[in-house]
């Protein structure tokens, strides 16, 4: 059974505020982060070639990985995009619509500064170099709260304007804080979506639900190790004595203690 993992960034760049240091990753450590998948047994694969993979049934190479990135930052056309091209590697950038060519409306007041978000030129300069571009809805809101037609509202219009811009199917969509409930998967589906990324931990396969795909969200202060040992366990935390916790349990396990 073929297992994939989806990685999930945010902002590439050098942290700002310390409420920012978790989402902001700094651009060398983002390429230490690329380094190690261009070395190890990891292969770095597109959310079209998962896509095909659950659709079709096409195999995907050994331990695949997809790199992705939510809200589209400027950032990520300035630091990230020479990186992607520098390794060759394909990523997904997941847009909030409304904001393309704005700044970070959404995470005002919360200790954010305020940072740039990529506008269209950008947004088509990247598509022609293997960076697709998914929905993450108009507003970035909450969607576990709002009733079905105003999620549907933010959902579509997304994937509307990202189509009307980029001249191309938008298929992909990821939640917007993680957040949906019982509904929400439906709704994407109905609009059009193949598959979705949540922001729950751990690996997927052909088993998953194509709309609650699970990622592993990457920290700004996550070291090459700590990257290594969260894609080796599927989990967001990682700490130097996990692996012999781990493996000491499976062993008392095995031996009936």
């Amino acid at each position: 059974m073929s297992r994939f993992t989806i990685l999930m960034y945010h902002i590439v760049d050098a942290p700002q505020s310390k409420a920012e240091a978790k989402y902001a990753c700094p651009p060398a450590l983002f390429e230490q982060h690329l380094e190690y998948l261009s070395s190890s047994i990891h292969t770095v694969v597109s959310l079209s070639d998962i896509e095909e993979h659950l659709l079709t049934g096409k195999a995907l190479p050994r331990d695949a990985v997809a790199i992705t990135i939510d809200d589209g930052f400027e950032d990520n056309y300035n630091q990230a995009f020479p990186l992607l091209r520098k390794y060759n590697m394909p990523a997904t950038i997941f847009l909030a619509s409304g904001v393309i060519g704005g700044t970070n409306d959404w995470m005002k007041g919360r200790g954010f500064p305020e940072r740039k978000m990529l506008n269209w030129n950008q947004i088509r300069e990247m598509n022609e170099h293997q960076i697709s571009f998914g929905a993450h809805t108009v507003t970035h809101p909450k969607l576990s709260v709002l009733n079905n037609t105003l999620a549907e509202q933010e959902i579509i219009q997304s994937k509307m304007s990202i189509e009307e811009h980029l001249r191309q199917p938008c298929k992909h969509f990821a939640y917007p804080y993680g957040l949906f409930n019982n509904t929400t998967p439906e709704i994407v589906q109905q609009c059009g979506f193949t598959l979705a990324c949540s922001t729950r931990s751990g690996f997927n396969n052909h088993e998953r639900d194509p709309y609650i795909l699970h990622r592993i969200e990457v920290y700004g202060t996550d070291s090459s190790w700590k990257l290594k040992q969260k894609m080796t366990f599927g989990m967001n935390d990682a700490s130097p004595l996990f692996p012999f916790k781990y493996y000491s349990k499976q062993l008392l396990n095995k031996i009936g203690l």
